[in-house]
């Protein structure tokens, strides 16, 4: 038997690199019974996934070919075009895939957006009679979708990483639902070379993206809750900032690239001596969650740099913007005024978030230190669950 990891993608996202990583742990599995679908073969195995799986890389296809599935769907526009356009970029890692086999969707919120192509590639290995699971994800009501809900019903188990998803699948009258926190709570940091900003112990890290702020801008009303709060640390504290990238995706024209942001913030602020951005290009995750260790305080829009930070103890706020965040510092018994909804939000109230932070600065840190060795163990529990399909 061996796994397969269609929604890997490549380590451009340090979560995806992480969820792999971590998944490969928790199987216990040799990297040749595991394969993951990947975008950028070059850098996975800079950031050292081979060691942990087989690395597929995705087919890329004629130009011409994926014009002519572009306006079949536009003109017809139909589920058949929708999939046929989805399915096609994966054609040979689904051929690889034999009955025996398990598939594990590691795209923990690919659900949170719109109906995309894990739907697509559920449905063909259900019809296939094949055995999925929807790995170590969350959902809320706010993202359903009558596709999602039917592709819902045909996975072979459902792993959620946190209750409110958990609660909201069973709501759904779903039975093949477990839970358990994200696989990459397991992951230790790798210690590595650090820039000399984080020999001192009063840094805060900060992590934006294009989802919390509305683009790659500033100009948003999420962008003004930022450089309010960078203003005010400036003005009123000693800190020195860190800005931490953790994704560096720039595919077809569109880019989650969080360092474009970083960028943005140092220039706005004239490029202030306290202001510093964190250098990932040859970072993996583990590198990544040690930078973020040595931080006082960690403010993080991308979901697996927050993980690094309560797993380091780091207190910290979430800017969330769906059930995930949210559902991550509940399970971790984490005060709400730590979650920070960058979609729904009053004047101010990031600013609030932070002054509080540094209120209950070492309470929060002992809760962590207390709650998360355990926590931390708790995925391990997902082998014997998969050894019941």
């Amino acid at each position: 038997m061996k796994y397969f990891f269609p929604i890997h993608l490549d380590g451009g996202n340090r979560g995806c690199e992480a969820i792999a990583r971590s998944s490969a742990i928790l199987l216990g599995e040799a990297p040749e019974n595991i394969f993951g679908y990947c975008r950028d073969v070059d850098l996975d195995r800079r950031l050292g996934l081979a060691e942990f799986l087989t690395l597929v890389p995705c087919q890329r296809g004629s130009y011409l070919v994926d014009r002519f599935l572009a306006v079949v769907n536009r003109v017809c526009h139909t589920s058949w075009t929708r999939a046929r356009r989805m399915l096609y970029p994966y054609r040979s890692f689904i051929r690889l895939i034999s009955n025996d086999d398990i598939i594990l969707f590691t795209g923990g919120d690919m659900f949170c957006y719109d109906d995309n192509e894990l739907i697509y590639i559920n449905d063909r290995m259900h019809s296939h009679g094949m055995k999925t699971v929807l790995w170590g994800c969350s959902m809320g009501p706010e993202n359903q979708s009558p596709d999602k809900l039917r592709s819902l019903h045909r996975f072979s188990l459902i792993y959620a990483r946190e209750s409110l998803t958990y609660e909201y699948f069973l709501s759904l009258g779903l039975k093949n639902v477990c839970l358990l926190p994200d696989p990459a709570f397991i992951l230790s940091a790798e210690e590595c070379c650090l820039p000399e900003i984080l020999s001192n112990s009063n840094v805060l890290g900060l992590n934006v993206s294009n989802y919390v702020m509305g683009g790659i801008t500033l100009n948003s009303a999420f962008g003004r809750e930022v450089l309010r709060l960078v203003d005010h640390i400036l003005r009123h504290t000693n800190m020195q900032i860190l800005l931490v990238p953790h994704v560096t995706w720039n595919f077809g024209g569109l880019s989650q690239d969080d360092r474009q942001i970083a960028h943005i913030i140092t220039d706005y602020f004239g490029g202030s001596e306290r202001i510093h951005i964190l250098d990932i290009e040859n970072m993996n995750y583990g590198q990544i969650r040690y930078a973020i260790s040595k931080c006082r305080f960690f403010i993080g829009a991308r979901t697996h740099a927050v993980i690094s930070a309560y797993s380091m103890y780091v207190p910290t706020i979430a800017l969330g913007y769906s059930i995930k965040s949210r559902g991550i510092a509940k399970d971790l018994g984490l005060d709400g005024n730590l979650v920070v909804n960058s979609k729904s939000f009053v004047e101010g109230e990031l600013l609030s978030a932070f002054n509080y932070l540094q209120k209950k600065e070492d309470a929060i840190r002992q809760h962590l230190r207390s709650v998360m060795p355990e926590y931390c163990l708790l995925p391990y529990q997902i082998k014997s669950t998969l050894q019941s399909l």
